[in-house]
């Protein structure tokens, strides 16, 4: 009978199904060996360690755990490419090798399979149309996402809203983006009826930014739009207008809050 030698074993582990840490570390083992053409007591120990941990009675008990089918269900069921996924195949492969689930991973496993569930994905179908129904909803979100975007906050969530085709927040997602006392002042500021109608004369406060001030400073301007972007701070008249200042040839943005009426214009009072 043929000589077992340790690349025999390894060659044997390497077909079984290692963890991507396991099976990096057997690769080592067998790099090694083939420079060295031998072991280390402690590389020694590690093999058998290994082996055991993959022999046949081991992941035939794996197979036979009743978490190994309740993982597969949920795998099934979470759509692919998200966390709960990933989550799900990383616990599954450690099953399959016969480890214990720690009780917190457990807990994440029941909160997977509730957010999984037949009421919880009817409830996500119902909450996407309701989503897509709604203009009103999905510009609040554009709003909102437009003001993260530029804070950096919520900055996955934004990006999808604004640039991916087709995409609805789940239903904690909107109220998270779109309830924070912060969304809460971008959007009124966006809703609030416009102090200064489209035709009224403003001039710019001192206090407007200086960039704004350059180009307007001291001279009339009319208001061209109201809303003429979504409200970048979450402050108080912070409304954007596009005002075009007397003899300018182009407008300008500014918030509402660093304008003011323009007195005697045009007879204007």
């Amino acid at each position: 009978m043929p000589r077992v030698t340790y690349a025999d074993r390894l060659a044997d582990l390497a077909a079984k199904p290692l963890s991507d840490y396991d099976r990096g570390f057997v690769e080592s083992l067998t790099q090694y060996y083939q420079r060295k053409r031998s072991m280390t007591a402690g590389r020694r120990a590690a093999i058998e360690r290994l082996e055991e941990r993959y022999s046949d009675e081991s992941l035939a008990a794996a197979a036979a755990n009743p978490l190994t089918e309740r993982l597969a269900t949920l795998a099934d069921r979470v759509d692919p490419g998200t966390w709960d996924a990933g989550f799900v195949e990383s616990v599954t492969s450690q099953v399959k090798r016969g480890r214990d689930l720690s009780d917190k991973q457990l807990d994440i496993v029941s909160k997977i399979e509730l957010r999984w569930s037949d009421e919880a994905r009817a409830a996500a179908n119902t909450w996407k149309q309701t989503y897509l129904d709604s203009p009103e909803m999905q510009e609040k979100a554009r709003i909102a996402a437009s003001y993260y975007s530029i804070t950096g906050y919520y900055a996955g969530l934004s990006d999808n809203i604004l640039h991916t085709e087709g995409f609805v927040p789940t239903e904690k997602q909107y109220k998270s983006i779109t309830n924070n006392k912060f969304a809460k002042k971008i959007l009124e500021a966006c809703y609030a009826d416009p102090k200064y109608p489209v035709g009224s004369y403003v001039v710019v406060r001192d206090t407007a930014p200086g960039m704004v001030r350059g180009k307007a400073k001291n001279v009339p301007c009319v208001i061209l739009k109201t809303n003429a972007a979504y409200p970048r701070c979450a402050a108080k008249g912070t409304k954007i207008y596009q005002i075009l200042p007397f003899g300018s040839p182009a407008a300008i943005m500014v918030e509402e809050r660093h304008v003011k009426k323009a007195r005697n214009v045009g007879g204007a009072r």
